[in-house]
Order: structure tokens, then sequence, then C-alpha cells
């Protein structure tokens, strides 16, 4: 397992965008955000790396968007 700094980004069009920082210890942060998502069924998931970073980005329905940013510890 690898310890992982993770900011959670949500952006709504009917709420206020939200940050938040956690850190975790996980086997892979892919699996981490889809086990989060595993009961919407209209999540779309994109995932990234770029500079050692791991970026990945969920849309809901309705428009709303999470991005979940892994930098390891």
């Amino acid at each position: 397992m690898k310890e992982y700094e993770i900011i959670k980004q949500v952006y709504s069009p009917c709420a206020p965008d939200t940050q938040e920082f956690l850190e975790l210890e996980l086997e892979s942060p892919e699996e981490y955000v889809r086990s989060l998502f595993k009961n919407d069924a209209s999540a779309e998931i994109d995932v990234t790396e770029k500079e050692g970073a791991v970026s990945i980005e969920v849309v809901c329905q309705a428009g709303q968007k999470h991005r979940y940013t892994f930098n390891e510890i």
C-alpha cells in the first residue's frame, strides 16, 4: 500500500464548489474512486497521470463533477 495526499474538489452547477484534503493509504487510487461511485450508473470516470500525480475526474448526472488528485507521500 502507498500513502497519498488527496485533494478532492467538487464542482456543482447548483451549489458552491468545495475542496477537501485527505491522507489515506491505498492500493490503487482508481479502485478507491470507483468504489465511491459504484452505485452511480451515470458516473463517467477519466484517469490521467501528469508529473507523478494521478488525477481522476468523475462526471455525474446533472453535471456535477468530482476531481481527485493523488500525490504520493
